[in-house]
């Protein structure tokens, strides 16, 4: 079942109707302000989450080419919905869990971009008989496995064909002459349906210089565009129909997109986090997601906070960028977009984080009960560990977003 655009974008404006504020006219929901609130907690800030799905949507647009943003970063229904809103195709998945919920609340158009494993099939062509399910794969046996089992159930899926642009985790080589034959074998199936290929240039997030990930963006955007044109040599019924690629630095920093890419699936853009403003992806202003913690205790050289690693993660950070090893970083003032340089969140346990005092006349500064605000590492990890968002709008609590981290496939309950 595919659904159009103009009908995504329907489905969006009808649920933001109901669900969501607008800058334009915010009802207040309660007069908690966010140092009231039980700590640790997750704060959302509604105008630079707009922004920043405004400017990725905004690109896209401006490139003729597909936005179909990785919701794995906020798993949030109401944020998937603004999404569409401005124009998404559709959205990105990283679990079948993740594509079962978003399908319930509507999506009608979701790629899974993880090559999927045989225990997963039958779980897919579940989801693939309500709605548009697009699946990964980069090898001949899990090839075969879809084809029959789809087709002991009467079904066409659509595959996409994972490739290796750089980064070495999953995906074919696109100069050995086997990944045409996998394409081949896909496009002959009776029950599989070639729609074209997809990559993911995860070594953006290793570079050291905005210029180094400018340079791994052309070569991502490169060699799919020549892979596409081998396929095509080959065989005109292996012309991709989506040549997608994805990250939100390779994306970010790009400003002109080749001819022959259809699809960008960028993610953590509508957060942001410490790691992307270290690469020069972003600005602090640009960061929505905040977390709040209280301080528990003070000693001499250092206070500890309730936020451990089940409200942080242990992601620590572009260490080859920032050699510091941190958990965050915490403001010295918000509204100013300024980052503490006298604290050092050094070490979580489970919950608790402990900050040091680079300068030790700061002692002074905090007491027992004080609120601090952190910029996480890694926005995805980090609200991946809450269950919901306070929006925040001109420091007011406005609306509390779920965040959809169950599992109602993988740990039925």
């Amino acid at each position: 079942m595919t659904i159009v655009q103009n009908d995504c974008a329907r489905l969006a404006r009808e649920y933001l109707s109901k669900h969501v504020h607008s800058r334009s006219r915010v009802s207040v929901l309660t007069n908690e302000y966010p140092s009231n609130l039980m700590t640790p907690v997750l704060l959302v800030e509604f105008e630079r989450l707009e922004n920043n799905i405004e400017r990725m949507a905004a690109k896209a647009e401006n490139n003729r080419v597909e936005l179909r943003p990785h919701i794995k970063t906020h798993k949030c229904i109401e944020i998937g919905m603004m999404q569409l809103k401005h124009g998404a195709k559709g959205i990105t998945v990283s679990t079948l869990d993740e594509a079962k919920i978003f399908a319930d609340a509507g999506f009608n158009d979701i790629t899974y971009a993880v090559p999927i494993t045989s225990n997963k099939i039958e779980a897919a062509l579940d989801i693939a008989s309500t709605v548009n399910l697009r699946l990964l794969v980069d090898n001949f046996e899990i090839v075969s496995e879809l084809e029959l089992k789809s087709e002991k159930r009467g079904m066409a899926l659509d595959v996409l064909l994972k490739v290796h642009c750089g980064y070495p985790r999953t995906g074919v080589n696109p100069r050995d002459p086997a990944s045409v034959k996998l394409a081949s074998n896909i496009a002959n199936s009776r029950s599989l349906t070639f729609k074209g290929i997809l990559t993911h240039a995860g070594h953006s997030y290793d570079a050291t210089t905005t210029k180094q990930i400018r340079e791994i963006a052309r070569q991502e955007q490169a060699e799919m565009v020549e892979f596409s044109k081998r396929l095509e040599s080959e065989n005109h019924d292996l012309k991709p129909e989506v040549v997608s690629i994805g990250s939100t630095p390779t994306i970010t920093l790009t400003e002109k997109i080749m001819d022959g890419i259809t699809e960008v699936r960028p993610g953590n853009y509508v957060f942001f986090d410490y790691t992307q403003v270290t690469l020069g992806t972003c600005q602090v202003s640009d960061c929505a997601l905040t977390a709040i913690a209280s301080v528990l205790g003070k000693y001499e050289e250092y206070i500890v906070i309730d936020a451990g690693a089940t409200a942080l993660s242990k992601d620590i950070g572009p260490t080859h960028l920032d050699a510091g090893t941190s958990y965050g970083k915490i403001y010295s003032d918000y509204d100013k977009h300024e980052l503490d340089s006298n604290l050092h969140l050094y070490s979580l346990s489970q919950e608790h984080g402990k900050v040091k005092f680079i300068n030790s006349s700061y002692n002074q500064e905090y007491k027992v009960n004080d609120v601090l605000r952190i910029l996480p590492n890694h926005s995805c990890l980090t609200a991946n560990l809450h269950d919901c968002y306070h929006i925040v709008d001109k420091g007011e609590i406005v609306n509390k977003w779920r965040i959809r981290s169950e599992r109602p496939i993988t740990s039925p309950c």
